[in-house]
């Protein structure tokens, strides 16, 4: 796009000062609306095990089925009292009787347990949670009875799925306030440097911030309306994607307003010219990035799906504000946002003829850049989409494994070390042991057994063994067949259940 040539028109005083001002005050109503709905975004989001499975998962179906068995949310929290020696039967009645005291906690239902581990070094509890809402205190107040009541020798761990949560949420508190913080302070850094400004970089971070405040307040109430899924880590992305993008699109539009102000001293003009020169481009990217984070509603792995909407309200909000805030920002500060390097008016017998749009003052290297862009500008996108497609080549060899749950907490973390204690000391999955359903063989006669209170509590997670004992199966942490005194108390414990 050529220069434009300097406008001599006066600009009406509506247009001048009441428009951006007006705007101005509205982004400032939203940001007071939006900013204190930041933390009320965990009254509609959430973080089930089944937020990050996909839709058509065995696992899936699984969970909407137990839930249809379960009186209540319980969550277990699995006890692990560890000893290096093996545990004496005096020892082993000193434990038996902390099951009174844990259930006088009342967190929950029945306490199962103590369990001996096959090596005698090692104990280990049940402990269902009743509240999921208070699962972290909860979690804390087991620990707090354990280190009070267990032997001093001894070292406790409250792991299992009650307590991996607890220490996850800890672990990401204030997640969101932290990303946010460092992202202003890079992208304010980084600004200071390029515009050598102080009022400019603030409007900028002001732009960006507003965009985030609006975009809170269009995903709460899209969650709240049971639109969108909410989960914490869309809430973590959205932050760092609002104010990157926000951000992008300010530094475009200032590039044009800073050009367009050495060609006139109306700001106002200034303003409109570099609005219209950025329109086109901030649209264009804007709506790219839109359409292709809605294509996340096609995937089926739950978290990506409802990532794909949140992620686009924040984008649709950082184009909004960047092309009403912003430029309302430099309608009021005009030359002074650039403070103290204003740029200056040149002269129109100095101004460069053929200059190319955004190549301002630019020599070198990046000069012959965008000269070739703009000579050649299909040769050149054609070139950049083969060079972009041979090396998206390797996406086809990716293997995402994902990460195991305890690699996800890198603090230190009495649940990562609780489920260190159980690999040692009791079969894979005895923490968490797996769960089935079935729909059509014996419904009633499974029902009816599921719900009968037993010495363990009330069994639903063992509905597979009510209705077909399984048979022997090899340890999948050795690969070796278990041992026969794990056979004998699994069958054991069937026989139990079946005489309930």
């Amino acid at each position: 796009m050529k220069s434009s040539p300097q406008h001599s028109a006066r600009v009406p005083l509506w247009l001048r000062w009441l428009l951006p001002v007006l705007l101005v005050l509205t982004w400032l109503a939203i940001a007071g609306v939006g900013g204190p709905t930041f933390g009320r975004l965990d009254e509609v989001s959430s973080n089930d095990q089944a937020s990050f499975l996909p839709a058509g998962a065995e696992a899936t179906a699984a969970q909407d089925w137990q839930a249809r068995f379960r009186d209540s949310a319980e969550v277990p929290a699995v006890i692990i009292i560890e000893n290096r020696d093996a545990i004496s039967p005096a020892e082993l009645g000193e434990l038996a009787s902390l099951k009174a005291g844990l259930e006088g906690l009342e967190l929950g239902g029945a306490v199962i347990g103590p369990i001996p581990s096959e090596d005698g070094k090692a104990v280990q509890f049940i402990a269902p949670i009743g509240s999921s809402d208070e699962l972290k205190e909860s979690v804390q107040e087991l620990r707090d009875f354990l280190a009070d009541s267990a032997p001093a020798a001894m070292q406790t761990f409250v792991t299992g799925p009650a307590g991996l949560t607890a220490d996850l949420v800890s672990a990401f508190a204030g997640i969101d306030g932290i990303l946010l913080m460092v992202a202003l302070g890079a992208v304010f850094l980084i600004l200071l440097i390029v515009y050598r400004s102080l009022l400019l970089p603030i409007a900028v971070l002001l732009t960006s911030v507003f965009a985030l405040c609006a975009a809170i307040l269009l995903v709460f109430g899209m969650a709240k309306l049971g639109w969108i899924q909410l989960s914490g880590q869309s809430q973590g992305i959205l932050s760092i994607l609002v104010i990157g993008a926000a951000t992008d699109y300010a530094l475009l539009y200032v590039a044009r307003f800073r050009e367009a102000l050495t060609h006139t001293r109306n700001r106002t003009e200034a303003v409109l010219t570099a609005w219209k020169a950025s329109f086109e481009p901030i649209l264009a990217s804007g709506a790219t990035v839109i359409i292709a984070l809605l294509c996340l509603l096609f995937s089926d792995l739950n978290s990506n799906r409802a990532l794909g909407p949140v992620a686009a309200a924040g984008i649709l909000c950082s184009l909004f504000a960047a092309l009403t805030l912003l430029p309302a920002l430099m309608a009021i500060l005009g030359r002074a946002a650039f403070w103290p390097f204003r740029p200056q008016l040149v002269p129109a017998g100095e101004r460069e003829s053929e200059l190319v749009t955004g190549l301002e003052g630019q020599k070198g290297v990046w000069r012959a850049t965008g000269s070739l862009v703009s000579r050649r500008p299909r040769t050149v996108w054609v070139t950049s989409a083969l060079l972009l497609l041979v090396a998206s080549a390797g996406v086809l060899q990716l293997k995402a494994n994902g990460v195991p749950q305890t690699d996800v907490i890198l603090t230190a973390s009495n649940a990562v070390d609780g489920q260190d204690a159980l690999a040692r000391h009791f079969d894979a999955g005895s923490g968490s042991p797996p769960s089935s359903s079935r729909t059509k063989a014996r419904p009633m006669k499974c029902w009816q057994r599921s719900k009968r209170p037993t010495a363990w509590g009330t069994p639903t997670s063992w509905l597979k063994a009510a209705c077909r004992s399984p048979a022997p199966r090899r340890s999948q942490r050795t690969g070796r067949p278990r041992r026969q005194g794990a056979d004998q108390r699994h069958a054991q414990l069937r026989r139990g259940f079946q005489r309930s």
